[in-house]
Protein backbone atom coordinates (compact mmCIF):
# COMPACT_ATOMS: atom_id res chain seq x y z
CA UNK A 1 0.00 0.00 0.00
CA UNK A 2 1.32 3.58 -1.34
CA UNK A 3 2.72 5.94 1.67
CA UNK A 4 -0.20 8.79 2.17
CA UNK A 5 2.38 11.19 3.54
CA UNK A 6 4.13 14.50 2.29
CA UNK A 7 7.46 13.90 1.42
CA UNK A 8 10.29 15.59 0.35
CA UNK A 9 11.10 15.42 -3.22
CA UNK A 10 7.66 14.85 -4.35
CA UNK A 11 5.00 16.50 -6.30
CA UNK A 12 2.13 18.31 -4.74
CA UNK A 13 -0.88 19.75 -4.94
CA UNK A 14 -1.83 23.04 -3.60
CA UNK A 15 -5.54 23.83 -3.49
CA UNK A 16 -7.17 27.34 -2.23
CA UNK A 17 -11.11 27.45 -3.52
CA UNK A 18 -11.01 26.78 -7.12
CA UNK A 19 -7.40 27.34 -7.58
CA UNK A 20 -4.63 24.74 -7.74
CA UNK A 21 -1.37 24.92 -8.41
CA UNK A 22 1.11 21.74 -9.16
CA UNK A 23 4.67 22.42 -7.01
CA UNK A 24 7.86 20.29 -6.50
CA UNK A 25 8.24 19.97 -2.41
CA UNK A 26 11.98 20.11 -2.63
CA UNK A 27 13.04 21.91 0.96
CA UNK A 28 11.48 21.80 3.98
CA UNK A 29 10.59 25.70 3.95
CA UNK A 30 10.38 26.44 0.74
CA UNK A 31 7.72 29.36 -0.66
CA UNK A 32 5.08 29.16 -3.60
CA UNK A 33 3.09 32.12 -4.55
CA UNK A 34 -0.44 31.31 -4.74
CA UNK A 35 -2.04 33.89 -6.35
CA UNK A 36 -0.63 37.25 -5.08
CA UNK A 37 0.22 35.56 -1.53
CA UNK A 38 3.75 33.98 -0.71
CA UNK A 39 3.11 30.59 1.39
CA UNK A 40 6.11 29.43 3.25
CA UNK A 41 5.26 25.42 3.33
CA UNK A 42 7.33 24.65 6.51
CA UNK A 43 5.39 22.33 8.66
CA UNK A 44 3.61 20.27 5.86
CA UNK A 45 6.10 17.60 6.09
CA UNK A 46 4.96 14.12 7.42
CA UNK A 47 1.19 15.22 7.30
CA UNK A 48 -1.26 12.96 5.59
CA UNK A 49 -2.19 14.28 1.98
CA UNK A 50 -5.66 16.04 1.91
CA UNK A 51 -5.33 17.75 5.14
CA UNK A 52 -6.09 21.63 5.50
CA UNK A 53 -4.00 24.20 6.98
CA UNK A 54 -4.83 27.64 7.61
CA UNK A 55 -2.79 30.51 6.62
CA UNK A 56 -1.19 32.77 9.17
CA UNK A 57 0.40 35.88 8.22
CA UNK A 58 4.02 37.24 10.10
CA UNK A 59 6.63 39.55 8.54
CA UNK A 60 6.76 42.85 8.04
CA UNK A 61 3.97 44.77 6.06
CA UNK A 62 5.78 45.19 2.73
CA UNK A 63 7.34 41.49 2.77
CA UNK A 64 4.11 39.92 4.07
CA UNK A 65 4.36 36.08 3.91
CA UNK A 66 2.05 33.45 5.43
CA UNK A 67 2.69 30.22 7.61
CA UNK A 68 0.80 27.30 7.71
CA UNK A 69 -1.28 25.92 10.44
CA UNK A 70 -2.92 22.45 10.46
CA UNK A 71 -6.70 23.23 10.94
CA UNK A 72 -9.43 20.20 11.37
CA UNK A 73 -11.74 21.55 8.95
CA UNK A 74 -12.58 25.08 6.79
CA UNK A 75 -15.12 27.88 7.78
CA UNK A 76 -16.99 29.90 5.76
CA UNK A 77 -18.20 33.83 6.26
CA UNK A 78 -21.21 33.14 5.89
CA UNK A 79 -21.39 30.28 8.76
CA UNK A 80 -18.91 32.96 10.63
CA UNK A 81 -20.48 36.31 10.63
CA UNK A 82 -24.40 36.38 11.01
CA UNK A 83 -26.87 38.37 9.13
CA UNK A 84 -28.97 40.02 11.48
CA UNK A 85 -31.35 42.35 8.89
CA UNK A 86 -31.59 42.35 5.28
CA UNK A 87 -34.13 44.83 2.91
CA UNK A 88 -37.11 43.76 0.30
CA UNK A 89 -35.63 45.08 -2.72
CA UNK A 90 -32.53 47.22 -3.98
CA UNK A 91 -33.97 49.69 -5.60
CA UNK A 92 -33.45 52.48 -3.12
CA UNK A 93 -29.17 51.33 -3.31
CA UNK A 94 -27.26 53.86 -5.45
CA UNK A 95 -23.09 53.07 -5.90
CA UNK A 96 -21.99 56.41 -5.54
CA UNK A 97 -18.83 55.25 -3.88
CA UNK A 98 -20.08 56.54 -0.42
CA UNK A 99 -21.38 54.10 1.27
CA UNK A 100 -18.12 52.52 3.20
CA UNK A 101 -16.71 55.17 6.02
CA UNK A 102 -13.23 53.16 6.05
CA UNK A 103 -10.81 54.38 3.03
CA UNK A 104 -7.97 52.19 1.47
CA UNK A 105 -5.47 52.76 3.88
CA UNK A 106 -7.88 51.76 6.61
CA UNK A 107 -8.53 48.62 4.73
CA UNK A 108 -5.18 47.77 4.16
CA UNK A 109 -4.27 48.33 7.51
CA UNK A 110 -7.09 46.12 8.95
CA UNK A 111 -5.73 43.40 6.59
CA UNK A 112 -2.13 43.45 8.11
CA UNK A 113 -3.42 43.69 11.36
CA UNK A 114 -6.13 41.07 11.63
CA UNK A 115 -5.21 37.21 11.71
CA UNK A 116 -9.06 36.29 10.66
CA UNK A 117 -10.90 36.61 7.74
CA UNK A 118 -14.57 36.75 9.16
CA UNK A 119 -13.11 40.05 11.58
CA UNK A 120 -12.15 42.03 8.25
CA UNK A 121 -15.40 41.47 6.60
CA UNK A 122 -16.95 41.85 9.30
CA UNK A 123 -15.69 45.27 9.81
CA UNK A 124 -16.06 46.26 6.45
CA UNK A 125 -19.53 45.30 7.02
CA UNK A 126 -20.04 47.41 10.05
CA UNK A 127 -18.45 50.38 8.33
CA UNK A 128 -21.22 50.14 5.17
CA UNK A 129 -24.46 51.87 5.03
CA UNK A 130 -26.07 50.24 2.68
CA UNK A 131 -25.08 46.55 3.17
CA UNK A 132 -28.23 45.89 5.62
CA UNK A 133 -30.35 47.31 3.00
CA UNK A 134 -29.73 44.49 0.57
CA UNK A 135 -31.75 41.78 -0.25
CA UNK A 136 -30.47 38.51 1.32
CA UNK A 137 -29.67 36.90 -2.04
CA UNK A 138 -27.69 39.82 -2.45
CA UNK A 139 -25.73 39.72 0.91
CA UNK A 140 -25.00 36.40 0.41
CA UNK A 141 -23.45 37.26 -2.75
CA UNK A 142 -21.20 39.48 -1.21
CA UNK A 143 -19.83 37.31 1.54
CA UNK A 144 -19.16 35.16 -1.49
CA UNK A 145 -17.28 37.61 -3.29
CA UNK A 146 -15.27 38.83 0.06
CA UNK A 147 -14.96 35.02 0.49
CA UNK A 148 -12.70 34.15 -2.52
CA UNK A 149 -10.53 37.67 -1.83
CA UNK A 150 -9.81 36.51 1.94
CA UNK A 151 -9.92 32.87 2.07
CA UNK A 152 -7.32 31.64 4.72
CA UNK A 153 -7.19 27.98 4.00
CA UNK A 154 -5.09 25.85 1.78
CA UNK A 155 -5.40 21.98 1.03
CA UNK A 156 -2.77 19.64 0.25
CA UNK A 157 -3.90 16.95 -2.45
CA UNK A 158 -2.44 14.16 -3.72
CA UNK A 159 -1.40 14.31 -7.30
CA UNK A 160 -3.53 11.77 -9.49
CA UNK A 161 -3.74 12.26 -13.39
CA UNK A 162 -7.33 14.55 -13.15
CA UNK A 163 -5.29 17.05 -10.87
CA UNK A 164 -2.83 17.19 -13.19
CA UNK A 165 -4.54 17.28 -16.26
CA UNK A 166 -6.78 19.79 -15.38
CA UNK A 167 -3.74 21.86 -13.33
CA UNK A 168 -2.07 22.25 -17.33
CA UNK A 169 -5.12 22.46 -19.44
CA UNK A 170 -6.24 25.50 -17.12
CA UNK A 171 -2.68 26.92 -17.40
CA UNK A 172 -1.88 26.35 -20.79
CA UNK A 173 -4.02 24.42 -23.52
CA UNK A 174 -1.65 24.62 -26.11
CA UNK A 175 1.58 23.10 -23.99
CA UNK A 176 -0.77 20.02 -23.93
CA UNK A 177 -1.86 19.63 -27.22
CA UNK A 178 -5.38 21.02 -26.18
CA UNK A 179 -5.95 17.36 -24.63
CA UNK A 180 -8.49 17.74 -21.99
CA UNK A 181 -9.54 14.47 -19.21
CA UNK A 182 -12.37 13.50 -20.78
CA UNK A 183 -10.25 13.06 -24.21
CA UNK A 184 -7.40 11.69 -22.21
CA UNK A 185 -10.22 9.08 -20.49
CA UNK A 186 -11.22 8.12 -24.61
CA UNK A 187 -7.24 7.41 -25.79
CA UNK A 188 -7.09 4.81 -22.40
CA UNK A 189 -10.17 2.93 -23.08
CA UNK A 190 -10.24 3.08 -27.16
CA UNK A 191 -6.50 1.63 -26.53
CA UNK A 192 -7.47 -1.40 -24.64
CA UNK A 193 -4.49 -0.68 -21.90
CA UNK A 194 -3.32 -3.96 -19.81
CA UNK A 195 -0.93 -4.60 -17.06
CA UNK A 196 0.81 -7.75 -19.26
CA UNK A 197 0.82 -6.17 -22.66
CA UNK A 198 3.59 -4.04 -24.46
CA UNK A 199 2.43 -0.22 -25.85
CA UNK A 200 3.58 2.00 -28.32
CA UNK A 201 3.28 5.95 -27.85
CA UNK A 202 4.42 8.51 -30.06
CA UNK A 203 3.69 11.80 -28.54
CA UNK A 204 6.17 15.26 -30.10
CA UNK A 205 4.20 17.49 -27.21
CA UNK A 206 1.84 17.10 -24.02
CA UNK A 207 4.13 17.43 -21.41
CA UNK A 208 4.23 13.90 -21.02
CA UNK A 209 0.60 13.71 -19.71
CA UNK A 210 0.14 10.71 -22.23
CA UNK A 211 3.14 8.89 -21.15
CA UNK A 212 1.35 9.37 -17.59
CA UNK A 213 -1.86 8.10 -18.22
CA UNK A 214 -1.22 5.38 -19.91
CA UNK A 215 1.75 4.06 -17.48
CA UNK A 216 -0.84 4.98 -15.06
CA UNK A 217 -3.76 2.58 -16.43
CA UNK A 218 -1.07 -0.49 -16.69
CA UNK A 219 -0.84 -0.61 -13.02
CA UNK A 220 2.69 -0.49 -10.52
CA UNK A 221 2.60 -4.11 -10.83
CA UNK A 222 2.60 -4.37 -14.79
CA UNK A 223 4.68 -6.87 -16.55
CA UNK A 224 4.52 -4.94 -19.94
CA UNK A 225 7.02 -1.68 -21.18
CA UNK A 226 5.59 1.30 -22.64
CA UNK A 227 7.91 2.75 -25.24
CA UNK A 228 7.62 6.03 -24.92
CA UNK A 229 9.08 7.75 -28.62
CA UNK A 230 9.78 11.68 -29.53
CA UNK A 231 11.55 13.56 -31.83
CA UNK A 232 14.10 15.69 -29.76
CA UNK A 233 16.67 14.81 -28.22
CA UNK A 234 14.73 14.89 -24.48
CA UNK A 235 11.20 13.23 -23.78
CA UNK A 236 8.72 15.85 -22.01
CA UNK A 237 8.53 14.50 -18.80
CA UNK A 238 6.90 16.97 -16.32
CA UNK A 239 3.48 15.33 -16.25
CA UNK A 240 5.34 11.52 -15.55
CA UNK A 241 7.67 13.13 -13.34
CA UNK A 242 4.33 14.75 -10.51
CA UNK A 243 2.87 11.19 -10.77
CA UNK A 244 4.94 10.57 -8.13
CA UNK A 245 5.57 6.81 -9.59
CA UNK A 246 7.35 4.36 -7.85
CA UNK A 247 10.95 3.47 -9.01
CA UNK A 248 9.89 -0.33 -10.05
CA UNK A 249 6.99 1.67 -12.41
CA UNK A 250 8.75 4.10 -13.78
CA UNK A 251 11.12 2.18 -15.48
CA UNK A 252 8.33 0.39 -17.05
CA UNK A 253 8.22 3.30 -19.40
CA UNK A 254 11.45 3.30 -22.40
CA UNK A 255 11.56 6.84 -23.97
CA UNK A 256 13.63 6.78 -26.68
CA UNK A 257 14.56 8.95 -30.11
CA UNK A 258 12.19 7.65 -32.96
CA UNK A 259 14.75 7.97 -35.18
CA UNK A 260 17.40 6.34 -33.08
CA UNK A 261 15.83 3.61 -32.31
CA UNK A 262 14.49 2.77 -35.62
CA UNK A 263 17.94 2.94 -36.73
CA UNK A 264 19.15 0.97 -33.90
CA UNK A 265 15.69 -1.93 -35.18
CA UNK A 266 16.83 -2.19 -38.27
CA UNK A 267 20.92 -1.79 -38.62
CA UNK A 268 21.50 -3.03 -35.15
CA UNK A 269 24.13 -0.81 -34.92
CA UNK A 270 24.13 -1.14 -30.79
CA UNK A 271 25.10 -4.16 -28.75
CA UNK A 272 24.93 -4.90 -24.82
CA UNK A 273 28.51 -6.17 -25.32
CA UNK A 274 31.51 -4.16 -26.37
CA UNK A 275 32.76 -4.54 -29.58
CA UNK A 276 36.55 -6.02 -29.97
CA UNK A 277 38.89 -3.40 -30.96
CA UNK A 278 41.46 -3.96 -34.15
CA UNK A 279 44.95 -4.55 -32.75
CA UNK A 280 46.09 -1.84 -35.38
CA UNK A 281 44.17 0.55 -34.12
CA UNK A 282 44.18 0.00 -30.71
CA UNK A 283 48.57 0.05 -30.70
CA UNK A 284 47.85 3.42 -33.06
CA UNK A 285 46.06 5.01 -30.08
CA UNK A 286 48.44 4.18 -27.56
CA UNK A 287 51.85 5.13 -29.19
CA UNK A 288 49.75 8.67 -29.98
CA UNK A 289 48.80 8.47 -26.18
CA UNK A 290 52.27 7.99 -25.21
CA UNK A 291 53.76 10.88 -27.16
CA UNK A 292 51.30 13.58 -26.10
CA UNK A 293 52.14 12.04 -22.29
CA UNK A 294 56.21 13.40 -23.05
CA UNK A 295 55.08 16.75 -24.53
CA UNK A 296 52.92 17.33 -21.18
CA UNK A 297 52.73 15.11 -18.71
CA UNK A 298 51.20 17.32 -16.50
CA UNK A 299 48.28 19.20 -18.43
CA UNK A 300 47.07 16.26 -20.95
CA UNK A 301 46.84 13.62 -17.76
CA UNK A 302 43.26 14.42 -17.20
CA UNK A 303 42.08 15.15 -21.32
CA UNK A 304 43.87 11.99 -21.30
CA UNK A 305 41.76 10.27 -18.72
CA UNK A 306 38.38 11.52 -19.28
CA UNK A 307 38.22 10.48 -23.30
CA UNK A 308 39.80 6.78 -22.86
CA UNK A 309 40.70 4.37 -19.75
CA UNK A 310 44.07 2.86 -19.63
CA UNK A 311 44.55 -0.56 -17.69
CA UNK A 312 48.05 -1.42 -17.54
CA UNK A 313 48.71 -4.77 -17.37
CA UNK A 314 52.79 -5.71 -17.53
CA UNK A 315 54.27 -3.85 -20.00
CA UNK A 316 51.17 -3.51 -22.15
CA UNK A 317 48.17 -0.50 -22.05
CA UNK A 318 44.93 -1.82 -22.79
CA UNK A 319 42.42 0.80 -23.68
CA UNK A 320 38.91 0.93 -22.45
CA UNK A 321 35.83 1.80 -24.16
CA UNK A 322 34.09 4.85 -22.92
CA UNK A 323 31.16 4.57 -20.84
CA UNK A 324 27.65 4.05 -22.76
CA UNK A 325 24.88 6.41 -22.48
CA UNK A 326 21.25 5.16 -20.90
CA UNK A 327 19.75 6.16 -23.83
CA UNK A 328 22.42 3.43 -25.88
CA UNK A 329 20.52 0.80 -23.89
CA UNK A 330 17.31 1.89 -23.94
CA UNK A 331 17.33 1.81 -27.86
CA UNK A 332 18.50 -1.60 -27.39
CA UNK A 333 15.60 -2.59 -25.21
CA UNK A 334 12.68 -0.79 -27.02
CA UNK A 335 13.82 -2.23 -29.71
CA UNK A 336 13.54 -5.37 -28.75
CA UNK A 337 9.91 -5.11 -27.98
CA UNK A 338 9.08 -3.37 -31.01
CA UNK A 339 10.72 -6.15 -32.68
CA UNK A 340 8.15 -8.78 -30.78
CA UNK A 341 5.54 -6.51 -31.74
CA UNK A 342 3.20 -4.03 -29.50
CA UNK A 343 -0.43 -5.04 -28.44
CA UNK A 344 -1.36 -0.94 -28.94
CA UNK A 345 -0.26 2.22 -30.75
CA UNK A 346 -1.27 5.71 -29.52
CA UNK A 347 0.28 8.74 -31.88
CA UNK A 348 -0.53 12.36 -30.67
CA UNK A 349 2.08 14.72 -33.00
CA UNK A 350 2.38 18.40 -33.35
CA UNK A 351 3.26 17.41 -37.19
CA UNK A 352 1.14 15.63 -39.80
CA UNK A 353 0.43 12.09 -38.24
CA UNK A 354 0.42 10.05 -41.43
CA UNK A 355 4.05 9.09 -42.40
CA UNK A 356 4.61 8.57 -38.90
CA UNK A 357 1.99 6.21 -38.00
CA UNK A 358 2.41 4.54 -41.50
CA UNK A 359 6.04 3.78 -40.33
CA UNK A 360 5.30 2.35 -36.98
CA UNK A 361 1.83 0.74 -38.15
CA UNK A 362 3.77 -2.98 -38.67
CA UNK A 363 5.11 -3.12 -35.28
CA UNK A 364 1.46 -3.13 -34.13
CA UNK A 365 0.05 -7.01 -32.95
CA UNK A 366 -2.91 -8.61 -35.65
CA UNK A 367 -6.37 -7.82 -33.75
CA UNK A 368 -4.97 -4.83 -31.66
CA UNK A 369 -6.34 -1.08 -31.61
CA UNK A 370 -4.70 2.11 -32.66
CA UNK A 371 -5.38 5.36 -31.57
CA UNK A 372 -4.29 8.89 -32.95
CA UNK A 373 -5.25 12.12 -31.58
CA UNK A 374 -4.92 15.12 -33.35
CA UNK A 375 -6.03 18.45 -32.76
CA UNK A 376 -8.04 19.77 -35.99
CA UNK A 377 -9.45 17.24 -37.69
CA UNK A 378 -8.20 17.63 -41.86
CA UNK A 379 -4.83 15.43 -41.12
CA UNK A 380 -6.66 12.53 -39.59
CA UNK A 381 -9.18 12.90 -42.35
CA UNK A 382 -6.41 12.61 -45.18
CA UNK A 383 -5.06 9.91 -43.03
CA UNK A 384 -8.62 8.41 -42.97
CA UNK A 385 -8.91 8.41 -46.68
CA UNK A 386 -5.53 6.82 -46.28
CA UNK A 387 -6.22 3.77 -44.67
CA UNK A 388 -9.57 3.20 -46.04
CA UNK A 389 -6.97 1.97 -49.11
CA UNK A 390 -5.48 -0.20 -46.85
CA UNK A 391 -5.87 -3.86 -46.47
CA UNK A 392 -4.54 -4.60 -42.45
CA UNK A 393 -6.84 -1.91 -41.43
CA UNK A 394 -10.33 -2.37 -40.25
CA UNK A 395 -13.13 -0.47 -37.48
CA UNK A 396 -11.97 2.79 -38.85
CA UNK A 397 -13.71 5.52 -36.72
CA UNK A 398 -13.38 9.04 -36.87
CA UNK A 399 -14.70 11.09 -33.92
CA UNK A 400 -14.87 14.54 -32.54
CA UNK A 401 -14.58 15.72 -28.70
CA UNK A 402 -17.09 18.20 -27.78
CA UNK A 403 -18.13 18.63 -24.54
CA UNK A 404 -19.96 22.04 -23.10
CA UNK A 405 -19.98 22.67 -19.01
CA UNK A 406 -22.74 24.25 -17.08
CA UNK A 407 -23.32 25.97 -14.04
CA UNK A 408 -25.86 24.44 -11.87
CA UNK A 409 -27.20 26.52 -8.94
CA UNK A 410 -30.39 26.94 -7.40
CA UNK A 411 -32.97 29.02 -9.96
CA UNK A 412 -30.34 29.97 -12.50
CA UNK A 413 -28.60 27.11 -14.15
CA UNK A 414 -26.91 27.90 -17.77
CA UNK A 415 -24.13 27.09 -20.11
CA UNK A 416 -20.44 28.37 -19.20
CA UNK A 417 -19.97 31.46 -21.51
CA UNK A 418 -16.42 31.29 -21.55
CA UNK A 419 -14.91 28.47 -22.57
CA UNK A 420 -13.25 25.82 -25.27
CA UNK A 421 -15.59 23.13 -26.23
CA UNK A 422 -13.33 21.37 -28.04
CA UNK A 423 -10.47 18.65 -27.39
CA UNK A 424 -9.07 17.52 -30.96
CA UNK A 425 -10.15 14.95 -32.65
CA UNK A 426 -9.56 10.71 -32.49
CA UNK A 427 -9.01 8.23 -35.43
CA UNK A 428 -8.99 4.77 -34.00
CA UNK A 429 -9.48 1.29 -35.61
CA UNK A 430 -8.00 -2.01 -35.45
CA UNK A 431 -4.86 -3.64 -37.33
CA UNK A 432 -5.71 -7.13 -39.42
CA UNK A 433 -3.13 -9.55 -40.11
Amino acid sequence: MADNTIKLGEYIVIQKQNYKKLHKFNKPNSVVNIGKDAVNLKGIEGNRYFSIFKMIPHGTKRNKEYRLELAEETCSLKQEITLKASGADNRNIYDDGRSQKLSAVEIDELKFDSNKASDIVETIITNSTTFHNKTEFSQEKYLKKKEKKYFEYVQILKPNLRNISEIMYKLEPNKIQGIRLDTLSQIITLSNVSCEGNHLLYDSGSNGLLAAALLGAMGSRANGKLVHMHPGNMSQKQALLAMNFETEQYNKCISVNVYSVLRQLYQGCDTHTVEKEDSTLKRKAVDELEHDVKVSKLENTENATSNVDIVNTGDENKLLSPKKPKWHFDNIAASEVLSNKVDSLVVASKEDPQNIFLELLPFVKPGRPFVIYYSVAEPLQSLYITLKCLSNVAALKLTCNWMRNYQILPERTHPEVMMNSSSGFLLTGYVLQ
